[in-house]
Formats: structure tokens, C-alpha cells, sequence
């Protein structure tokens, strides 16, 4: 009696943490569209999601992905984020990664992006000038 007690909890426990889980989710958070190269120079994208300090999103921010590959080539993908200060760059085949992110009366900034965590969005602050 006690296991099927047991496994009861357990499932009890599992459904409990899914749905906190959603309800933490924030609903203008669109899932990621980034993906992580599954192997070295492998081809990914990263989805890139830039703020102000305040939290708000910043529209036409110029952003640009530098890959430099182990086998010597240089690859580069680029563009502007939408009215969400969101953008999801073209795939490309992924090395050593720099992400350079520009825009009008604010601070630029250049990142190191590690390629095995394009999975996830990478997210940037951007500071007033």
C-alpha cells in the first residue's frame, strides 16, 4: 500500500511542478527560436532579445552575429530587432561567437555567446548614452 502511496506523490508532485511551471511563463515571451550547433562548426541561430534598463523592448536595434570557425572560415549573420527587440538571425555555421549589438542613443556592446546555449534566447540590456 505503501508504494502505490508512494507513486501517487510522485505523480501528484510532477503535475504540480508542470503547471507552475506554465504559469511562470511569461505570455509576450515567445519561445525560443534559437538553435544550438549539434556539433563544432555545426550550423545554428541564435534568437536574440534586447532591453533597456527599465525592461522595455528596443525596435531596430542593428545586431550582428561573428562566427570564426576551428577550420580557419569566417561566417557572419545579421540584422535589425522588431517592435519586440526581438530578432532571429540568419543560420549559420558556428565557431568562436561575437555578438555586436548597436542602437541609436544607447551604449554598443559586443558579447562573447557561447554556441551550446543558442537553445535558449540570448538576452541583452542595453544602457542609455
Amino acid at each position: 500500500m505503501s508504494k502505490v502511496l508512494s507513486i501517487i506523490f510522485l505523480i501528484l508532485a510532477a503535475f504540480t511542478f508542470a503547471f507552475a511551471q506554465e504559469q511562470t511563463r511569461n505570455s509576450n515571451d515567445p519561445p525560443s527560436q534559437g538553435i544550438a550547433p549539434k556539433m563544432i562548426n555545426g550550423v545554428g541561430r541564435a534568437d536574440v532579445r534586447v532591453r533597456d534598463e527599465n525592461g522595455n523592448p528596443i525596435k531596430d536595434v542593428y545586431v550582428k552575429l561573428e562566427s570564426t570557425r576551428t577550420d580557419g572560415y569566417f561566417c557572419e549573420s545579421w540584422d535589425n530587432t522588431n517592435d519586440r527587440g526581438l530578432t532571429v538571425l540568419p543560420p549559420i555555421h558556428m565557431g568562436s561567437l561575437k555578438l555586436k549589438i548597436k542602437a541609436k542613443g544607447y551604449q554598443s556592446q559586443e558579447i562573447e555567446v557561447p554556441a551550446d546555449q543558442l537553445g535558449d534566447p540570448v538576452r541583452v540590456t542595453l544602457k542609455k548614452k
